[in-house]
């Protein structure tokens, strides 16, 4: 009996043990088969020994795969990240020059075989304080002194149309239409202004590095009503000569901000032929027999900045000469009127009411005594009544 309780535990004992380690064996082939299926990994499976098995840890393999994975797309993200910046600044970029040229055509030319037409309003208004003063001939007596306030109104429509020649020209015509009121004589006038031919021209594509220039021309004629060929109780819609002038104009974008600066000299006419009374003097009655308007010119500068992609602001400064004008007179005399200078700071504000169209107003205040004290403005395309940007 005793031997053969002892057999049948010899028995029971080797059975067990070798069900324990084909259980552990099953369990470490299980291990290895979800090690190699989340890692994708190549796993050796255990082949003798429990041990051999478990000397390889799953969870080393299956944390280094997923932090690779997080790590490129971090990457990715970054760089989709820098790629949208770079593309909202380009349109940013574009919004505010285009703003920015809608109201300053000068900087800027329209593609070849485009056709646009731009309606300006424009007020001025000068206020001016006259001493009027009046002397005996025979003595120094005086016989009249009296101080005078005087104001000009004058209020231009005008109409401009381009057309571009070619990407890198730009032909341009303006037609205006003036009225004008002065307050000391209680005078009034109306009529057409003086005709304008212009031409923007580009020399050099745009590089990245180099400022663009563009190179500009007018040619103005006296189609308005001289000053010098009406009575001096009436008031002109021109200026009475011609004129041709020519500037140039560049601008720089810099985040988020456009910087400009123009510098223009034009040059007038003589006009001959006048027989204008302008009093008298000492050699007799005046009459104005000849006009030499003398060379003008001028600069700008300035910087537009764009709060969104509806509205921006540009502010300016303005700078004018007028210098060698010189009257002729019949009677032998001369006068030759002393240099002038005018200059303004102007504010424009421009709303894009549509995609395809901006409205333009601005603000000038006077800084000289030869610059209007006041000066409003008003700047919009007529595409909205079908004379907007087209190709021929």
């Amino acid at each position: 009996m005793s031997v053969l309780a002892l057999s049948m535990s010899a028995i029971t004992g080797t059975l067990y043990a070798n069900d324990q380690v084909a259980q552990t064996e099953a369990e470490a082939q299980n291990t290895a088969v979800i090690s190699d299926s989340s890692t994708g990994s190549v796993v050796t499976p255990a082949i003798d020994s429990v041990q051999d098995t478990s000397t390889a840890p799953a969870a080393d393999i299956v944390t280094t795969e997923p932090a690779s994975v997080a790590s490129s797309n971090t990457g990715a993200n970054q760089a989709a990240t820098a790629l949208q910046k770079k593309e909202g600044d380009a349109t940013q970029e574009t919004n505010l020059q285009e703003v920015f040229t809608s109201n300053e055509r000068q900087y800027s030319l329209i593609k070849r075989g485009i056709f646009s037409a731009y309606y300006d309003l424009d007020y001025t208004y000068y206020r001016d304080t006259r001493i009027d003063l009046a002397l005996a001939d025979d003595s120094s007596q005086l016989n009249r002194l009296r101080v005078e306030e005087d104001a000009n109104h004058t209020l231009t429509n005008s109409f401009t149309v381009q057309y571009g020649v070619l990407d890198n020209l730009t032909l341009s015509a303006t037609v205006p239409f003036v009225a004008k009121s002065e307050i000391i004589r209680d005078t009034t006038t109306a009529g057409l202004g003086d005709i304008s031919l212009g031409a923007r021209w580009e020399p050099f594509p745009l590089k990245q590095g180099r400022l663009p220039l563009v190179l500009f021309g007018n040619l103005s004629t006296k189609t308005g009503d001289s000053p010098y060929e009406i009575g001096l109780d009436e008031l002109s819609t021109g200026k009475g000569y011609y004129s041709a002038g020519i500037g140039a104009s560049t601008r720089k974008y810099i985040d988020p901000v456009v910087l400009f600066a123009s510098a223009s000299a034009n040059y007038g006419f003589k006009e001959t032929g006048l027989n204008q009374a302008r009093g008298g003097g000492a050699n007799g009655p005046r009459y104005l027999e000849s006009f030499d308007p003398g060379i003008s010119g001028g600069f700008s500068f300035g910087f537009a900045y764009s709060f969104n992609y509806d509205v921006s602001l540009t502010m300016s400064y303005q700078q004018s000469f007028n210098m060698d004008a010189e009257f002729q007179f019949k009677n032998g005399e001369s006068y030759k009127s002393p240099d002038q200078s005018s200059a303004m700071l102007s504010f424009a504000l421009g709303v894009r009411v549509s995609p395809e169209t901006i409205v333009n107003g601005t603000v000038g205040i006077g800084l000289t005594e030869d610059a209007p004290d006041v000066s409003l403005g008003l700047s919009f395309p007529l595409d909205f009544i079908g004379f907007g940007k087209k190709t021929k």
